[in-house]
């Protein structure tokens, strides 16, 4: 269960306002309904009764009331209380694959500043390939990206994953609906030889017996999304991130009888480095994941006692 999320209902209750309750939280009146319509779906039941210009706690809401608050206090105390544990450290180096940069990343950048403000943040873009180096060679910290690390001495955890989407730009004659031998007939673009996406995309290619008349391997999200406005072909790429230009109108998502398997996302950490950090950066990272994913179904965040090891 979502502390925060059991907060922003303690708001919602005491101001007796979604509104209100925003401008409290410095969050969008969006956020806040899909924080309480969050809750009352894993309820089962309403917390509110809408009204005209106020809400109401409804029977199952007011009883609810007490045990959040009770949550939410011992939420707080408990974070004072391992943050007064930690020694003061002076640089946590976070890297991070460029599919969070170009989706989720503010969100995670917020929490840090919230939940570490001791700390000194470096953050690293890489490729996971890249990251799995700079973690061997003592570069980084922590790793937040698709795969794990398999090596002695070093824990990954599985936070959750990013849904992946065939992309192709709005204004091209690709057609909307394919089958996956009409859609290989098109060029693909897609993501580096060695990395997750496509080694899933390859599965789905060879148990198909299917492959691309062309192929264009491209390291960044960015290099990929200038060969989509120039219309060279259809990409795969995380859907949270083709997102804002799906929305202007700009990119489309294509529907396919084979969808793209989803791209797992890992924390990875040695822990011997950021033992005392390590569930805290993960805490943080779903809870980024969650905000960002409010009233999307582009991100599958792991329920905190799901969040397993890799």
């Amino acid at each position: 269960m979502n502390v925060r999320f059991l907060e922003t209902f303690i708001w919602v209750a005491q101001l007796r306002s979604f509104k209100a309750a925003a401008a409290k939280c410095n969050l969008t009146q969006a956020a806040i309904s899909g924080r309480i319509a969050a809750l009352e779906e894993e309820f089962n039941q309403p917390l509110f009764e809408r009204k005209a210009r106020s809400v109401q706690l409804t029977h199952a809401g007011r009883m609810l009331l007490p045990y959040a608050q009770q949550m939410v206090e011992a939420s707080k105390s408990m974070l004072h209380l391992m943050r007064d544990a930690l020694p003061l450290r002076r640089r946590l180096r976070l890297g991070v694959i460029e599919s969070i940069t170009h989706s989720w990343f503010p969100e995670l950048v917020r929490g840090l500043e919230r939940e570490l403000p001791e700390a000194q943040i470096e953050l690293t873009t890489e490729s996971a390939r890249r990251l799995h180096q700079l973690m061997r060679n003592g570069e980084v910290d922590i790793a937040l990206q698709a795969d794990p690390i398999v090596e002695e001495n070093m824990y990954n955890r599985e936070i959750g994953a990013m849904k992946m989407g065939w992309i192709c730009l709005a204004e091209s004659d690709v057609p909307q609906r394919m089958s996956l031998s009409e859609l290989t007939s098109w060029p693909i673009i897609t993501f580096p030889r060695d990395s997750q996406p496509y080694m899933s995309l390859l599965h789905i290619m060879e148990k198909n017996g299917v492959w691309p008349h062309h192929m264009h391997f491209v390291s960044s999200i960015g290099a990929s999304r200038k060969l989509l406005e120039q219309n060279i072909g259809i990409a795969t790429l995380p859907i949270a991130c083709a997102r804002p230009f799906i929305e202007s109108g700009d990119y489309r998502l294509i529907q396919c009888d084979h969808p793209l398997a989803d791209m797992p996302l890992i924390a990875s950490w040695r822990p011997d480095h950021a033992v005392k950090l390590g569930a805290a950066i993960v805490a943080i990272a779903r809870e980024a994941m969650q905000l960002h994913a409010t009233g999307r179904e582009d991100l599958v965040v792991l329920p905190e006692h799901d969040v397993r090891l890799a």
